[in-house]
């Protein structure tokens, strides 16, 4: 019976000698099946030269009915991001930053419509005044049921006086 010593001291001799009978073989088979030959009577590669095709881009939309949609669809998206401001009490500062997001987005609708039509946006802006000066006081002063009712009031007119359907026929011809 062979003793553990001994088996060990048989496998690590074993190992030995493998590893330096595959050290001076230099492998020479392995080598050549993962190199890689090049066929008989394919040409040699050429320079590759992209060509370049100038690629036309459309022009920016001019039309004031889709740009009109565009700030709609903008406004009412800055408008649940307020609402998620008032319910996560977040900060005033970021609140003040989506305040002049929607009220920019408004300047842009009016330059795009006629004068009956700018003035309702003068009012939907309007509805936001309270809440423009009541940042600078903590949410313990805030009237927030105010504050809820008047953007209650600005989601109200924004759709019943000022989507894009319902005020068709007072776009502006040209953009200014």
């Amino acid at each position: 019976m062979f003793n553990v010593n001994s088996r060990k001291k048989m496998m690590l001799v074993i190992v030995g000698l493998l590893v330096m009978s595959l050290s001076l073989s230099s492998c020479d088979t392995l080598r050549q099946k993962f190199t890689r030959k090049k066929k008989k009577g394919e040409v040699e590669e050429q320079a590759f030269v992209p060509v370049l095709e100038p690629e036309e881009y459309p022009a920016p939309q001019l039309n004031p009915e889709h740009n009109y949609k565009e700030h709609y669809d903008l406004i009412k998206a800055w408008y649940t991001d307020l609402w998620t401001a008032i319910d996560d009490k977040s900060t005033s500062k970021y609140t003040h930053y989506i305040l002049v997001q929607v009220t920019n987005h408004i300047a842009q609708m009016e330059q795009l419509v006629d004068a009956p039509t700018q003035a309702n946006l003068v009012k939907l802006a309007s509805f936001l005044d309270y809440y423009k000066s009541s940042l600078d006081l903590s949410w313990q002063v805030r009237n927030v049921s105010r504050i809820q009712s008047d953007l209650r009031g600005f989601d109200r007119f924004l759709r019943d006086h000022l989507r894009a359907d319902r005020i068709k026929g007072h776009f502006v011809q040209s953009i200014k």
